[in-house]
């Protein structure tokens, strides 16, 4: 699928415009602060609903409005259609999300136009807390099963509801109502997460050699204190609900819950060591590219064709022997737009260019080949 036209609607800092993007390798370049990057989170925010910067560094909606819109002309196997996305400041961040004159939800949309985001924040994958790698497997276990989403946000309100009562003080009996559904949709959770992990991996060791990766390979492991012997979902529910049992004792004293798949974790370690504490920060970076790309190619086999890709900052923290390999990778197919205070570490790798000035997004002149 490719994104053929980009309307912007007061978003951000850009001014409104509707944008021409090519197949290919789009190079976004502009000093900092002239709006490229927003340039890449809109596309983003388009397909995935999400930022990659984290938190947003300001709000979406240009300051003095209280609406923006993100409207895409997508393109599949010569089918044109229109994905509109609007946004409302009224309180709280209010979506319409729209398929042509069809409002959707969130589940439905999502499914679309999937966008691999990579920028600076990734290494957060390889250096940073046990969530940033949950949200990553969340991400690529509902593009393999949608369902998932669903699943997701029955268990985060089954364990709002069992953290409710553990502060209230709630009985035994009353606890033991909300365990089922939490153990339930837990079993579920971790095993589409482990579903997941497996698709990733699969496509990981190629992806590291056509990165170059130089040092002892990557182990991965899906760390399930609770249990997870068993592949059986239902007897993964009943050793979660053993272990919310187990664990009432403490979780009543700490008013939380500390069993379940919130406090799972994906384990990277290289030679038995933690992945945070055994690469550089080099090294770091270029795993948390290849994990992306690697998800990319789960996401790829699923739809049958190469996802849009957005690069912030790509030549940030990589070499140029690194950043070589990971254009090189991203040139197989499929749409690219990448963002760079230093076009000259780009140059030789082609591309149509796009130059940003005060929110300003103008075609600079033809392609670099």
């Amino acid at each position: 699928m490719l994104l053929r036209r980009l309307r912007l609607e007061g978003f951000r800092s850009l001014r409104d415009d509707e944008l021409s993007v090519p197949a290919g390798l789009t190079l976004v370049v502009g000093a900092n602060g002239a709006g490229k990057t927003s340039v890449l989170e809109a596309v983003a925010l388009l397909g995935n609903l999400v930022s990659f910067r984290s938190p947003p560094a300001n709000p979406w909606i240009r300051r003095g409005l209280t609406t923006a819109a993100l409207e895409g002309e997508l393109e599949e196997t010569g089918h044109t259609f229109r994905l509109r996305q609007e946004l409302h400041r009224v309180g709280r961040l209010r979506r319409l999300l729209q398929r042509g004159s069809r409002r959707l939800g969130a589940a439905e949309y999502l499914t679309i136009f999937p966008v691999v985001a990579l920028s600076s924040a990734d290494r957060q994958l390889v250096f940073g807390g046990p969530e940033e790698r949950r949200h990553f497997l969340d991400r690529v276990a509902f593009h393999l099963n949608p369902e998932l989403l669903a699943v997701l946000q029955r268990y985060r309100r089954a364990l709002a509801q069992r953290n409710a009562l553990l502060l209230q003080g709630g009985s035994a009996a009353a606890l033991d109502a909300f365990e089922g559904d939490l153990a339930r949709y837990g079993a579920r959770l971790a095993l589409l997460r482990q579903r997941a992990l497996l698709a990733v991996e699969e496509f990981l060791p190629a992806v590291l050699d056509a990165l170059g990766w130089r040092a002892a390979r990557p182990f991965l492991r899906y760390h399930w204190p609770d249990g997870g012997a068993a592949e059986d979902e239902a007897a993964v529910a009943r050793q979660l609900r053993s272990s919310l049992l187990r664990s009432r004792g403490v979780d009543r004293r700490r008013g939380v819950t500390n069993v379940g798949p919130h406090r799972h974790e994906l384990l990277i370690t290289v030679q038995g060591v933690h992945a945070r504490e055994a690469l550089s920060a080099g090294q770091g970076k270029l795993l948390a590219v290849a994990l992306r790309l690697a998800a990319m190619a789960v996401l790829e086999r699923r739809r049958g064709s190469r996802p849009c890709v957005v690069f912030d900052d790509i030549d940030a923290e990589l070499d140029s022997e690194a950043l070589g390999c990971v254009l090189r990778l991203l040139a197989g197919g499929g749409q690219v737009l990448a963002s760079s205070a230093h076009p000259q570490f780009l140059a030789r790798h082609g591309g149509v260019v796009w130059q940003v000035q005060e929110g300003v997004v103008t075609e600079a002149g033809g392609s670099w080949q």
